[in-house]
């Protein structure tokens, strides 16, 4: 079973994907790490076509990156690396391998992925597809939260443009932009717990 989950930075997909994961007992798959891991190559003048990025999974079904051996599951995170993914976002050929990641990894087992163009590329013939939703204030709010908690110096205004140009790169790039597939749900999150969510998710799946 493939539960895909798509939506816009910091909509909570991320968050909510893992939970739901952990309550199915499956594999969370988070396709923004790979994308992120990409970034790390390219910050590191590394050739991402040559490194080996690997995605495992937690006890805790928390996704893991590995590049070439080491852990990079925290310094992905940093704003630097944000930055650059819609960027590389914008390559064919970075989408591509990241696609080819993520079968990989889903092959022979049930799974919830999460990220961008999951439901309309990646995984396009899911179980079930969610689009989960958020408006921008509240999504650069969540972002400069996490930010601040890492020890990163950022202000909220600076974060809610970045939130806003990583809305507008993802939605007109011209290779799998950001889009509601038709035959995905859509839940907004604005205002809402995760539990919450999880647990509607769970309703609509289980019913």
């Amino acid at each position: 079973m493939i539960i895909a989950i798509d939506g816009p930075a910091a909509s909570g997909k991320g968050t909510i994907a893992k939970m739901l994961a952990q309550k199915l007992k499956i594999l969370c798959l988070d396709t923004g790490a790979i994308y992120r891991a990409i970034a790390v190559c390219d910050l590191r003048g590394k050739d991402y076509t040559r490194s080996n990025i690997e995605i495992q999974c937690g006890a805790d079904k928390q996704t893991l990156v590995y590049l070439d051996g080491e852990d990079i599951t925290n310094q992905i995170r940093t704003v630097e690396v944000g930055a650059r993914v819609p960027v590389l976002a914008l390559d064919p050929a970075v989408q591509d391998r990241v696609h080819k990641i993520q079968h990989a990894t889903a092959r022979d087992q049930s799974l919830v992925v999460e990220g961008r163009e999951t439901t309309s590329v990646a995984f396009p013939h899911a179980d079930f597809k969610f689009f989960v939703m958020a408006s921008l204030e509240e999504r650069a709010h969540r972002r400069h939260r996490d930010f601040i908690q890492k020890g990163e110096n950022i202000s909220y205004e600076e974060v809610l443009r970045l939130t806003a140009e990583r809305d507008r790169l993802d939605i007109e790039r011209e290779v799998a932009p950001l889009i509601k597939v038709p035959d995905a749900i859509e839940i907004d999150t604005t205002g809402r717990q995760a539990d919450e969510v999880v647990d509607e998710m769970l309703s609509i799946i289980l019913k």
